[in-house]
């Protein structure tokens, strides 16, 4: 009897997490909140402002659709590509006219003979000139064609790197959804384990008599309790405001998780060579890779054709008058400098021959094309480490599941047999204590190994270049 009065906490203790704690898959839908108690998605409303009435809900499947319709990071990479598409409108300017257009207005003196007297007391007039060009591209050896390849290489290359922007976005979707899950479980085990303790210390406070030791020990277990509950509600707003803005969700708006209980998500996993294979193909970063190198191609090509000359058409108008002027010698308006009409019509190669400057780009962008090709062989020894990582992540995780299971069940067996023990006087209370710790920590390492296998599953599909259909 010394020992059962001494200990009655844990017994009570015991008690209550045998009933509210059962089998993976086995545990009933409830919160373990105390009466006006407010949960974490009530405490940033009441902290952050208020939101809809209504709430959304969703699922891990729509969260990741919507975050692949509505992330901002998608909405500054359609800008990138728009502008890239501009470039390549900008460098397909073969065949279209170029209009130079230019006017001049300047005070000339009135008698040409006596022109720095006249300007100086005022003899003066008003000059009007304006000159309009046109000149019309015909043949650029092949230089415009070049440009207009490494325009659409850009946009490719921006295509491909909204892809990989999609990819790390349903990356941090997963991971911030399990999360939240992870820490609405391990919430649920603390508020259990706060709220028996709290039994206890209402009934002892009631009934009196007891030792005042262990009601304080009681007391300090709960503050402890209380503190990492509120841990767990700061982690978990975080984790949703920041789901919030991967999802494009407005700050008035309400939203929760379909489905708070944290589970192993169901995937067959594959042999690594189906992997390897898998992310050769796909990897977003080894196509930009891809196209890098045929940039560079491109740009060496290019390099050698910027020595040739360009051929065009073109034709000019020009009109000048200065009324009022006199003294000028000339007979026809076309070479009178301030009263004229002319115009014409031709045909105009030009080019600039700098060989030492032409060939020492050439050589430049020969190299810079052989960098990127070590580079690419490089970057797909490096991916498939990447994805031996990853599988062997996911393989060592569903392990760690199993293994969280199994010792799951042996605590839960070890819990019951030390109780029956106890109770006969076979064991004393610090083994009932360590059993009813091992229950606790086995429970809170299966969620945490369903968590690492779900993060590590997401990482696997993020490094083989695998996006949700």
């Amino acid at each position: 009897m010394r020992y059962a009065k001494k200990n009655l906490i844990w017994i009570v203790v015991f008690c209550f997490f045998l009933s509210a704690f059962k089998a993976p898959g086995e545990q009933e839908e409830s919160d373990n909140r105390k009466p006006g108690e407010e949960t974490a998605s009530e405490k940033a409303v009441k902290l952050f402002g208020p939101r809809s009435r209504e709430i959304l809900r969703l699922s891990l499947d729509e969260c990741v659709e919507r975050a692949l319709t509505y992330n901002p990071e998608l909405e500054v990479a359609d800008y990138s590509i728009e502008t890239a598409k501009e470039k390549k409108t900008e460098v397909s300017r073969l065949g279209y006219p170029i209009l130079d257009y230019e006017y001049n207005l300047a005070p000339a003196p009135q008698d040409v003979d006596r022109a720095l007297p006249s300007f100086f007391s005022g003899d003066l007039t008003v000059f009007n000139r304006f000159k309009l060009g046109v000149g019309i591209p015909i043949h650029t050896f092949g230089k415009v064609k070049k440009g207009k390849e490494l325009a659409q290489k850009g946009i490719e290359a921006e295509l491909e790197r909204k892809q990989q922007k999609k990819s790390d976005i349903v990356l941090r979707v997963r991971q911030l959804y399990f999360g939240i899950q992870l820490a609405r479980e391990v919430n649920r085990l603390l508020r259990s384990a706060r709220n028996g303790v709290q039994e206890e210390i209402d009934k002892r406070e009631t009934q009196g008599g007891s030792d005042p030791s262990e009601l304080l020990k009681l007391k300090l277990f709960r503050a402890e309790l209380e503190k990492r509950i509120e841990e767990g509600d700061k982690k978990e707003i975080l984790a949703k405001e920041a789901l919030r803005v991967q999802l494009g969700i407005d700050p008035t708006i309400r939203f929760d998780l379909s489905s708070d209980k944290l589970r192993p998500v169901a995937r067959k996993i594959l042999n690594f060579a189906a992997y390897r294979e898998e992310a050769l193909n796909q990897r977003s970063d080894l196509k930009l890779l891809e196209i890098g190198y045929e940039v560079k191609e491109k740009q060496y090509q290019l390099e050698k054709k910027l020595m040739t000359p360009n051929l065009g058409v073109g034709s000019f108008f020009e009109i000048g008058r200065a009324p009022g002027v006199t003294g000028v010698t000339t007979t026809d308006d076309f070479s009178d400098p301030f009263n004229f009409t002319r115009a014409g019509i031709g045909f105009q190669l030009k080019g600039q021959l700098d060989l030492h400057t032409s060939l020492s780009k050439v050589r430049q962008a020969r190299s810079e094309l052989h960098k990127v090709d070590v580079q690419r062989e490089l970057a797909e020894d490096g991916v498939e480490l990447e994805v031996k990582e990853a599988f062997l992540e996911v393989r060592n995780t569903r392990l760690d599941i199993e293994r969280a299971e199994e010792a799951g069940r042996l605590s839960r067996q070890l819990l019951f047999l030390t109780q029956s023990n106890y109770d006969i006087g076979l064991a004393e209370s610090k083994d009932l204590i360590d059993a009813l710790s091992s229950f606790l920590q086995t429970r809170g390492q299966y969620f945490e190994a369903v968590f690492n296998y779900n993060v590590a599953s997401a990482k696997l599909d993020q490094k083989t270049g695998r996006m949700p259909e």
